[in-house]
């Protein structure tokens, strides 16, 4: 990186937009809706007639600057690079358009993310009425075994980072928020079941995910759900122990 400057990936076939995405570390805080504002940040604009989405990450510390700029690539890269490979594969996700890293005396400094636009909603319904919605449960098993059949494990399958509409043959799933996933030729049965856990901590919708994603890849259920429930209670158990410190 330069000392103090801006590097910018975009993907081909947006090239046209590259005067607005060479523009939003200087305009991002002036212009815009802010649609999400907490540990990141997220924007819409308006440009050309479309919607656009600008995922600003939070402000890594030194140490993180550091890691980013010398050993591996930003969150904001990350999520672009897996965004492209996911389209490649076939598994859907916002198309990417562009990523853009900052950095200021050496360092990586701030990275944004530039994706479509998809209005669906989140699959947190499932949380609220939980013995309900048995086509997206469906669905949403059937996506995950797509996932990682082509080698892709989902960072963080949190319900919210799924997307959900309504077609004919069914509902349609689209995944979000993958800059902590990675890709493996051939996860094991543990890795992929592993993987699910984070999905929600309401017991029985996450009992009947991983049963029906069990089914569909001729693993036995119960031994599938109590790997999933045992990885789930020992993050639970973790998690209150430190706030205890």
């Amino acid at each position: 990186m330069r000392l103090n400057g801006t590097q910018v990936i975009i993907n081909p076939v947006y090239s046209h937009l590259s005067d607005f995405v060479h523009s939003l570390p200087a305009i991002y805080d002036k212009e815009g809706e802010l649609v999400y504002d907490e540990r990141n940040q997220i924007r819409f604009f308006t440009v050309e007639g479309r919607t656009i989405v600008v995922k600003r990450f939070k402000k890594p510390m030194l140490h993180q600057r550091f890691d980013y700029t010398v050993f591996r690539p930003s969150k904001a890269k990350r999520a672009y690079l897996y965004g492209m490979k996911l389209v490649e594969l076939g598994i859907s996700t916002p198309t990417p358009i562009a990523c853009i890293e900052t950095s200021r005396k050496g360092l990586f400094y701030q990275g944004y993310l530039v994706t479509e636009f998809c209005g669906d909603p989140d699959a947190r319904i499932l949380r609220e009425e939980p013995e309900k919605h048995d086509d997206l449960v469906e669905a949403i098993a059937q996506f995950l075994v797509d996932c990682h059949e082509k080698g892709f494990i989902h960072g963080d399958t949190n319900l919210s980072n799924f997307l959900y509409h309504q077609e004919t043959s069914g509902y349609h799933i689209t995944t979000i928020d993958i800059n902590r996933s990675h890709f493996s030729p051939n996860p094991s049965k543990k890795e992929c079941l592993e993987s699910l856990f984070r999905l929600t901590h309401v017991r029985p919708i996450l009992k009947r995910i991983v049963t029906r994603y069990a089914t569909l890849r001729g693993w036995d259920e119960q031994t599938a759900v109590t790997i999933v429930m045992d990885k789930l209670e020992h993050f639970e158990k973790r998690k209150k122990m430190l706030k205890l410190r």
